[in-house]
């Protein structure tokens, strides 16, 4: 090997030596965008109602759709905008049914009997307000008789083949509640309020007489 080759591969050498010793590049960091805060939906304007005349002590909450309608000592009746329908809260202590008969001491089996002024589609168990209940899909079945349900300040008349909900709590700090969700006449909105009164039936809070 003469002296000018002898030369170029100490060079080289130096040049391979010096590039591994070097710092690898710096790679500039990626940019990470921002993260986007997920949107929350406005909560639903609505009315939180505590009835002073009713003689169980109950507080419910209604959407700006539902108004008082009724508001008695034994009977809470919110109504829905632009249905003839509605909910009705009833303490049945002192309710008298058809020709005046006392309000029956077990409703769930008085309903399914033939005494009835319905015919009974489905049940199911239930909770409102943290008591457990029953839930009964019916219909009218009142033959002649003209009144369903009378108290103190109203009451509802018979409506042979028309549709109705109850729910029916045995034992809310020892008075009997029944609930009653009650559709337009022709029936074509009944699953509609149903679910609407449930979104009610979700807020009631019962409290101690």
């Amino acid at each position: 090997m003469n002296t000018r080759n002898l030369l170029v591969s100490v060079l080289m050498l130096v040049c391979v030596l010096l590039s591994a010793c070097a710092p690898a590049a710096t790679q500039a960091p990626t940019a990470i965008p921002p993260t986007t805060a997920p949107t929350i939906a406005p909560a639903q304007d609505g009315t939180t109602f505590s009835p002073k005349t009713f003689n169980l002590p109950i507080t419910l909450s209604y959407s700006p759709e539902w108004s008082v309608d009724d508001l008695y000592s034994d009977v809470v009746t919110l109504g829905y905008t632009g249905h003839d329908a509605g909910v009705s809260f009833i303490n049945v202590k002192k309710a008298k049914i058809g020709d005046g008969i006392a309000f029956p001491d077990d409703f769930v089996t008085w309903i399914q009997s033939s005494d009835s002024l319905f015919q009974v589609v489905d049940s199911k168990s239930v909770l409102v307000g943290g008591f457990k209940g029953i839930q009964i899909n019916a219909t009218y079945a009142c033959g002649n008789k003209k009144n369903w349900i009378m108290l103190s300040g109203t009451g509802w008349g018979c409506a042979n083949g028309e549709r109705i909900g109850f729910i029916y709590l045995d034992d809310v700090y020892g008075e009997r509640v029944l609930i009653q969700i009650i559709p337009s006449p022709d029936g074509k909105d009944y699953e509609f309020i149903v679910e609407e009164s449930q979104k009610v039936l979700d807020t009631v809070v019962f409290s101690k007489p």
